[in-house]
């Protein structure tokens, strides 16, 4: 940061432990004021951050629509009929925000709402997009992003620690052309508010 950033906006995005590690590395790294200013986003997939962890860190700032700069963008996707899981024990509630209508309420998001679901080689090429493929919305009670219009037998865990259901390794997947168009309305939200 003092020698190779030179005050350029930061955008970190990170994927379960490496959500984990981004919302570490702002925890401790961004309270500097200066430094946290110029936050455009955190990206924290599929990890979970709770409304203490926000309250014990007040230089933390969840993002509430689709254009706020300075937050956290972070959700667990999950199939309907899941009620618990690895991601979001019981009891637990996380934060988080539709990637395809930017709402942290309840309010439901259309399949016609996803831009592209794009599924990637472990290279991270494309392979595969389909466009309007899943809808979604907010569960009120445990803050997980429940997936509407797929199969959990289309989509399994890939993972023996997750139960069917648990879309937690399509999270980037299955909203990737909404979070790649989000990055630049906040990057363009970041500039408009900064210059």
């Amino acid at each position: 940061m003092e020698n190779e950033n030179d005050g350029n906006p930061i955008i970190l995005a990170g994927f379960s432990q490496g959500a984990d590690m981004c919302i570490r590395l702002i925890k401790d790294c961004f309270k500097d004021q200066e430094i946290n200013q110029q936050l455009v986003a955190c990206y924290a997939i599929g990890w979970r951050i709770t409304e203490q962890e926000i309250e014990e860190n007040p230089h933390l700032t969840f993002a509430t629509g689709e254009n706020d700069t300075g937050v956290i963008v972070s959700f667990n996707s999950e199939s309907e009929s899941i009620n618990e899981s690895l991601m979001i024990p019981s009891g637990t509630k996380t934060l988080a925000i539709n990637p395809l209508n930017w709402k942290t309420d309840g309010t439901v998001a259309d399949r016609s709402e996803n831009l592209g679901s794009c599924f990637t080689d472990y290279s991270g090429n494309i392979i595969n997009e389909i466009n309007n493929l899943t809808g979604a919305y907010i569960d009120s009670t445990r803050g997980a992003l429940k997936v509407t219009d797929v199969s959990p037998g289309d989509y399994p865990p890939g993972l023996d620690l997750f139960e069917e259901g648990i879309y937690h390794l399509y999270d980037y997947q299955f909203f990737y052309r909404n979070l790649q168009e989000n990055v630049k309305t906040r990057l363009d939200a970041y500039y408009e508010n900064n210059l």
